[in-house]
């Protein structure tokens, strides 16, 4: 793909989602970096290519600009700034996020989450060793950072873009709008092929499906003619699109209170939501993206939470 001055470069990933979308963006002889993927060999090996494919050095890179703290945008922003030297742009919910995400203080958080949760101990102790792994694959941290702000314009390639703040798949998440040419560099916030992963894990925002419908009907506001996404394909059917995710995500809800049988465990329930089998990874966003959508009915007033127990039990109104 390249379009306005935008470059995609697709960073491999060990995960069933096996890539994110990143991006170089092209002006006046200076580069933008979109976006970075994990602190990996393979990552390393693809920007080296990345660059040498479109005769870059690595002073020719002025920013590196971050939609989002999840470590497959995130991971090698450190690595590529001590690459390049250039400054690393994300917003301060993000950064405020990333930095305590991979920490042991917040690996020791998630078990007791997991526990209450209603989660086998055994999975707990593999989604610690699974934790573990993730701190090697975000750092280094970025050292020089500055801070994007909704409203504030940036030149991306060709074209001006209005940072937009689109939270709910991650605290802090950017999209960058040109209203000119309709195009919406979208980060996760809005993809083709599959539904952005909306999760609570047991900090931040207590509910972010309702801040994640909140953000898409935010950008639904929007005249988009192009978005360029994080995974999946470049696409232009926004508004379609849009309507696909918000019916989803009521259909989902209501499937929700349909397995709900007395008193459950999250867990139980996510069991009953995701029937292929997961991997330990995959594990911890299907209990995160089952308890976005209890704590959605929870303030709906149509599911009630007994947390005075370990596990916490959930139980239809």
């Amino acid at each position: 793909m390249k379009q306005y001055g935008i470059y995609q470069v697709t960073v491999p990933l060990p995960f069933r989602l096996n890539h994110v979308h990143c991006y170089f963006a092209h002006h006046n002889g200076k580069w933008t970096v979109i976006d970075t993927g994990l602190n990996r060999e393979e990552t390393r090996q693809t920007w080296k290519a990345a660059f040498a494919e479109y005769g870059i050095a690595a002073q020719d890179v002025e920013r590196i600009i971050l939609t989002h703290y999840h470590p497959d945008h995130f991971g090698y922003a450190g690595g590529l700034q001590s690459w390049t030297g250039a400054n690393v742009y994300i917003s301060d919910k993000a950064k405020e996020h990333a930095l305590f995400t991979w920490t042991e203080e917040n690996f020791a958080r998630n078990q007791k989450f997991y526990l209450a949760a209603g989660m086998p101990e055994e999975l707990v102790s593999q989604l610690r060793e699974n934790d573990d792994t993730f701190y090697k694959l975000v750092r280094p941290f970025p050292e020089r950072t500055q801070a994007l702000h909704e409203g504030s314009t940036y030149r991306i390639g060709e074209l001006v873009y209005e940072a937009i703040h689109t939270p709910g798949h991650a605290e802090g998440h950017i999209c960058f709008y040109n209203k000119e040419e309709k195009v919406l560099i979208a980060g996760d916030h809005l993809l083709k092929k599959i539904t952005p992963n909306i999760s609570y894990h047991g900090q931040g925002d207590a509910n972010p499906l309702k801040t994640y419908v909140s953000s898409l009907k935010k950008i639904r506001e929007l005249d988009i003619a192009l978005v360029i996404p994080g995974h999946g394909p470049v696409f232009t059917d926004a508004q379609e699109r849009i309507e696909e995710l918000l019916r989803h995500h009521e259909e989902r809800l209501a499937f929700v209170l349909d397995v709900i049988k007395g008193e459950m465990t999250a867990y139980q329930i996510s069991q009953a939501l995701f029937s292929r089998p997961l991997s330990v990874h995959e594990q911890r966003f299907a209990i995160g993206e089952t308890i976005a959508h209890l704590h959605y009915l929870e303030e709906k007033g149509e599911v009630v939470v007994y947390r005075d127990h370990v596990p916490h039990t959930y139980k239809k109104v």
